[in-house]
């Protein structure tokens, strides 16, 4: 039998990050769009999915200092991309024209 002795927040991170693209393909097989699956869409579907899990966590460490330490004991990657696509979305809003 399997045995899951991995980090909580990395497996929920990595878990979390493969529903948006898998969503995406059965949502295009029952409709029947062509092409059910396209490359840049998977990619940027499930770096979307990966930082669900590092922003719920920081804004629930509000409530409970465990889900800090849980984040923060998770790999420093995890934390990393939380961290860049904040980042990315902050600079993004300085930029604008």
């Amino acid at each position: 039998m399997i045995v899951l002795d991995g980090n909580v927040v990395d497996m929920a991170t990595i878990g979390v990050g493969l529903m948006p693209p898998l969503v995406r393909v059965l949502k295009k097989c029952l409709s029947k769009t062509n092409p059910y699956f396209v490359r840049e869409q998977a990619v940027n579907d499930m770096l979307n999915g990966v930082m669900l899990v590092p922003f719920l966590m920081m804004a629930g460490s509000v409530f409970s200092s465990e889900i800090m330490t849980q984040l923060v004991s998770s790999a420093k990657i995890t934390l990393a991309i939380g961290g860049v696509a904040g980042l990315f979305f902050v600079l993004g809003e300085f930029v604008k024209e």
